[in-house]
């Protein structure tokens, strides 16, 4: 959970009306009622928070039951990779259980068509799970114009050349955590991804057999569509990732 700061709680009281504070001094129970059930409501509807370097090693410590030698092996080179891309932000994000496409995406962030056009669509919308997820909002270099089998031999290459741990980028992901993750991002800095209105393919598949994709992102929301896999696209690419499940 965020911290509130002292200073942030001194300015929202400067912003508030004379009115406005009579009211609070008034009835300060039933503000405080208010104000947990709207902590309830966001806590209900938040499923993926980031965490820092040092947050993710004391996670890894305390849920997995790493050494700190082993927590700390597994985040360094994550950040490094980061700082090879360019970006400084969080590499860590912790998914709660119970996210799903269909259901959650459009309440948490902008979808296009509020994922309307998808809800008939066939295909197992898994809900996340409890797990650590190490992602950095960048495609993975040189990820597209390939065919989906290309996409899996590159991003075995990739782990490798970036020296990231041996039981991460074995997969590309549900489609339901990619939008988890991209809206996250969003909602923390208003950036959309991936860049340049290009898709970030999933592991998930329709019934045809075509596998799904995450991205357009542009005003009008976060797109999902299908691919066949069998030629590639300049705009289709894949994001590294690496998972920890917690216990």
């Amino acid at each position: 959970m965020k911290q509130v700061s002292f200073d942030c709680v001194v300015n929202w009281w400067k912003g508030l009306t004379d009115p406005q504070k009579s009211a609070f001094a008034a009835d300060p129970a039933q503000v405080s009622a208010f104000l947990d059930a709207r902590g309830k409501e966001i806590a209900e509807s938040t499923f993926v928070i980031c965490l820092s370097d040092p947050e993710a090693i004391k996670l890894l410590v305390k849920q997995k039951k790493c050494t700190l030698e082993q927590a700390e092996a597994m985040v360094k080179p994550w950040r490094k990779y980061a700082s090879d891309r360019g970006y400084n932000g969080p590499v860590a994000w912790k998914i709660r259980q119970g996210f799903t496409l269909k259901t959650n995406a459009p309440l948490v962030g902008p979808c296009y068509d509020d994922l309307n056009y998808l809800q008939s669509w066939n295909f197992p919308d898994v809900p996340t799970e409890d797990v650590l997820v190490f992602w950095v909002p960048r495609l993975a270099e040189q990820s597209t114009g390939k065919t989906a089998e290309q996409m899996q031999v590159h991003r075995a290459s990739e782990r490798q050349a970036h020296n990231l741990p041996a039981n991460h980028c074995d997969r590309f992901g549900s489609i339901g955590l990619l939008f988890a993750l991209i809206l996250a991002h969003f909602k923390r800095t208003g950036e959309r991804v991936p860049l340049n209105y290009f898709y970030a393919a999933s592991d998930t598949l329709h019934a045809v057999g075509d596998r799904l994709l995450a991205g357009d992102f542009r005003g009008s929301g976060l797109y999902c569509r299908w691919w066949d896999g069998s030629v590639g696209s300049g705009f289709f690419g894949f994001f590294l990732r690496g998972v920890e499940k917690l216990g």
